[in-house]
Parts: C-alpha cells; structure tokens; sequence
C-alpha cells in the first residue's frame, strides 16, 4: 500500500496537494531511506532543525547528571530519540552514540552515551514514532515507564536546544 501511495506521489509530483509523510524505514526500488521522509512536500514540522554540534552539546551538557533528566546511562536512549527527528542524527543506534561522542562535550560528564546501554531501549516500538509529537506517540503498558523515562530526556533537550538558538540569535 505505501508502495502504491509512493508511487501515486512521484507520478504527480507538480500536483502540490498530494503529500505522503513516512515515518520509519522504507525501501523502495534500490533506495532506502532511514528516519523521517516527506515526498511532496508536507508540514514544516517534518523538516529538520539546523543546530550546530556546539548548541548541541552544551544542550546535553545542561540535562546529563545526578538530579538531571539524564542520570542515568540508559536515559541517553531518549536523546538520541529527540536528536534523530530534531537533527537528523543516524537511526543506526551505535552510529548515533557515536555521533553523540563526537560531539565536543564536556570531558568531565557524569555519563557517556554507550550503545551497550541504550541499544535495548532504542528497539521499543514507539522508538520509531516522532519524537517532537509525544501526544501522538503510542506504547504498551509494558513500555510505559521507559517511555516516560525518555519522555523527560526528549522534553529537558528540546528545551535546552530552544535555549541555545536563542542564545545564538541574541549575539
């Protein structure tokens, strides 16, 4: 069914009302995507945020550590839940984590992001929904607390990340 809708889309690609958003991985004649895909056009909510790995990582600076939304290694999960629709960081969890490490955090921080602490989290189902709409996002009463685990992680980042655009704009 999505082949077809897909299909239908590219065929009328000038039409402007015909729109299809995809959540997910969708593979498609020799093409994959992985993460979010909008083919004509779509709401400006699906297209992501430009922040530089600096606003970044003073974002995650500001949320990891004891008393924080991530004191806890596995809580990184839900940053990189945020960071793949926000950023458009890899869906690849350990390409994710590895993003992350490259980013110029601080040395001292309490926790790291490590695939092995985040890889079991990152397989729940709601994983794949959209981080930015968590009112739409649906779970199992077997998920429901590391969803609101990672719930708080994605609200205290995206908070951060608000703050640091707004930061930068005032300079």
């Amino acid at each position: 069914m999505i082949q077809e809708q897909l299909q239908q889309v590219l065929r009328r690609s000038s039409n402007e009302s015909e729109k299809l958003y995809i959540t997910g991985n969708l593979f498609a004649k020799g093409c994959t995507f992985s993460g979010p895909v909008n083919f004509g056009g779509g709401a400006a909510q699906a297209q992501p945020v430009s922040y530089s790995d600096e606003q970044v990582a003073q974002a995650l600076a500001n949320i990891v550590g004891r008393g924080k939304a991530i004191d806890a290694k596995k809580k990184w999960a839900g940053a990189i839940w945020l960071l793949q629709w926000v950023c458009s960081y890899p869906s690849n969890t350990k390409q994710a984590c590895e993003r992350i490490r490259s980013l110029p955090l601080p040395a001292d921080l309490e926790y790291e992001c490590d695939y092995r602490n985040v890889r079991e989290l990152t397989t729940l189902s709601f994983f794949r929904e959209d981080a930015r709409r968590l009112d739409t996002v649906k779970y199992s009463k077997n998920d429901e607390e590391a969803f609101k685990d990672m719930t708080k992680v994605v609200v205290a980042l995206d908070a951060e990340l608000k703050k640091t655009s707004t930061a930068s704009l005032a300079h």
